[in-house]
């Protein structure tokens, strides 16, 4: 606060706290019951286990599973992974979010000893403690993009930019009611780090270093690939072999305050890495095992990050179009700064855009491009500073452009928030019917994407609607090819596959998604009969659709017998409906087989898939 009141600046000044005290009560306004929920949950387990239960390696997990019953924290207990031993419980995401908001947790729990508030980590005064409490990254990011645009233009364009910035992209979803998730800590961060790069290049000072490996490290701890982050302080004022010469001479002159920043940086790093060395036996250790989900930094989606209707950045941000637009006069003016923007803007929206979930959820736009904001904020400020220049007609032109566009992505995102956009299936015939409305019209419904649901609950429409045919069918009565593995059946006249303890398995209906179809989902149902011997006392046979890739099967559902269906020792038929799940990878594979539990021998027969892909 005192950086704000002690820069010169006045309009932008009071434009920053202007934007930020509507931002405040656009937070209490969206405050909800259950603030630590869902992702924020994991982000936030490490303050609980470690103050309230004190067990910070999480022995002991009853305690988190009380939780899932008591609150609505998540639909599932994605947040804890396995070491591994495939079995020791660790946390899943990193403890750099956990660090940001473990001021305002303190905090909260001294209220509820003080109250007499339930002290779990979860009671009113945490929620409300940390969900506002965490608005005061919101006013460090804000203050130090301020200071950035003032040593870049005049205090009107820098005013004008933070406007642009806060009112004119989805960085308002995560300053208000967003402001747990990683995208405003990331901005926070980001700007420190490239206010401190400014300063350490004009004054050489320490504590400018010092700031610049902190933030990096803090910036890792909440998403670890950004890491690309040290792009900026490495390529700022790098444009020719002269400037990187230089450059190596800076940085050879300052070597020891260097290896000082590099020793405070692995501080902060420290605690996570001794976290993952006591628990999985290596420094650095890949907790999201997530076979759907991933970096496939092979196959990008650039184009549907920018232009998809259901999230593309340009749709739902078309603001920033200036700022690309800015890239030109920021190479003629400013070029010792280009690159350091340019390079790392292309290699964070590169990896951003190598996400398999490329859309990220629920979010506004596109969630990830809000930590590229405060680099591409230089560029739009020069956008921004040319318009003001321009002859009458083009600058109210472009004014009354940006205006609109901001105009425009306040009211999209009413329209989100109100659910006439919707954050999972928008499409583009979707999007046009809703344009400008203020509720969904009548039949607009049906332009939407497949609905899915959460707990694969999703049933089959109208399949007239489908083109079917039979994927793959087993009668086993190819006994060379089962040899050793099949039975006569005196009643079917015929012979079955028998598996064991020793054989659990049947073989697999299996075949890449590329080669079923190009569509973005196919539906299958798959059947097979099964006899367990009567009496029989072990786990249940069942029948498994999946989808399978190297690292692992993803979107898997098994639909197994019962305990009344097999008492007999007669045959009974398994039978169950599969949509397939966002598919990572088109070569990834289906596959369709029965999974024997138990150790006395069963016996399968006429394993059938069908496929239903839509027309």
């Amino acid at each position: 606060m005192r950086a704000l009141l002690s820069t010169p600046g006045r309009l932008s000044r009071w434009t920053v706290l202007a934007l930020f005290a509507v931002l405040c009560v656009m937070r209490v306004a969206s405050l909800t019951p259950n603030e630590l929920s869902w992702d924020v949950f994991g982000y936030y387990l490490y303050l609980p286990a470690t103050v309230i239960h004190h067990d910070p390696l999480l022995h002991d997990t009853a305690w988190i599973h009380e939780v899932m019953r008591t609150h609505e924290v998540s639909g599932t207990l994605y947040q804890l992974s396995t070491a591994p031993d495939n079995s020791t419980p660790i946390y899943f995401f990193l403890m750099g979010m956990a660090l940001c908001y473990a001021p305002f947790f303190l905090l909260g729990h001294g209220i509820a000893l003080i109250t007499g508030a339930p002290a779990d980590g979860f009671s009113a005064p945490y929620q409300i403690s940390v969900a506002l409490g965490c608005m005061a990254y919101v006013l460090i990011g804000l203050v130090h993009l301020r200071r950035i645009l003032l040593q870049w233009s005049g205090d009107g364009v820098a005013a004008a930019t933070i406007a642009v910035i806060v009112l004119g992209t989805n960085y308002l979803q995560f300053a208000t009611a967003k402001d747990l998730e990683t995208a405003n800590f990331l901005f926070c961060w980001m700007a420190v780090l490239v206010w401190n790069t400014l300063r350490w290049h004009a004054e050489q000072r320490r504590a400018n270093l010092l700031w610049i490996a902190g933030s990096i490290a803090l910036i890792t701890l909440i998403k670890p690939s950004e890491i690309v982050c040290g792009i900026v302080p490495l390529a700022w004022g790098v444009h020719d072999r002269a400037s990187l010469r230089a450059k190596a001479r800076l940085l050879a002159k300052h070597g020891k305050d260097l290896l000082l920043a590099v020793g405070l940086g692995l501080c902060v790093l420290a605690p996570q890495l001794l976290y993952w060395k006591v628990m999985t036996g290596d420094l650095v250790h890949d907790s999201y095992k997530n076979p759907g989900v991933g970096l496939d930094l092979l196959r990008p989606h650039i184009g549907d990050v920018l232009f998809s209707f259901r999230k593309g950045w340009l749709i739902y941000t078309p603001v920033m179009v200036f700022a690309l637009a800015g890239l030109v006069p920021l190479y003629r003016r400013r070029r010792p700064v280009f690159w350091a923007v340019v390079l790392y803007a292309a290699v964070a929206f590169y990896i951003l855009a190598s996400w398999s979930e490329w859309w990220y959820g629920a979010s506004y736009s596109v969630r990830p491009m809000i930590t590229l904001y405060v680099v591409l904020a230089l560029p739009l400020a020069l956008a921004l500073e040319a318009i003001g220049r321009a002859a009458r007609p083009v600058r109210a032109l472009g004014i009354g452009t940006v205006t609109a566009l901001v105009a425009l992505n306040g009211f999209q995102l009413w329209q989100f928030r109100s659910w006439i956009i919707h954050p999972y299936r928008t499409t583009r015939p979707y999007y046009f019917a809703v344009f400008g409305r203020t509720a969904v019209p009548p039949g607009a419904e049906a332009l939407l994407s497949l609905d899915r649901s959460f707990d694969g609950s999703d049933r089959m429409g109208d399949p007239s609607q489908y083109d079917a045919h039979t994927l793959g069918a087993y009668d086993f009565e190819d006994t060379a090819h089962f040899a050793g593995r099949l039975a006569a059946d005196t009643v079917q006249r015929g012979h079955v596959l028998v598996l064991d303890a020793e054989h659990p398995f049947s073989p697999n209906v299996e075949m890449p998604y590329t080669t079923i179809t190009d569509k973005p989902y196919f539906w299958a149902k798959a059947r097979v009969r099964v006899q367990v011997p009567q009496g029989y006392a072990g786990e249940p046979p069942c029948l498994v659709l999946t989808m399978e890739r190297k690292e692992g099967s993803y979107g898997y559902r098994t639909f197994c017998a019962t305990a009344d269906s097999t008492r007999g020792g007669g045959w009974t038929t398994l039978e169950g409906a599969y949509l397939t799940p966002p598919i990572r990878d088109t070569e990834d594979r289906f596959k369709v087989y029965v999974w024997h539990r138990g150790q006395a021998p069963i016996r399968v027969d006429d394993l059938v898939v069908d496929v239903f892909v839509p027309r």
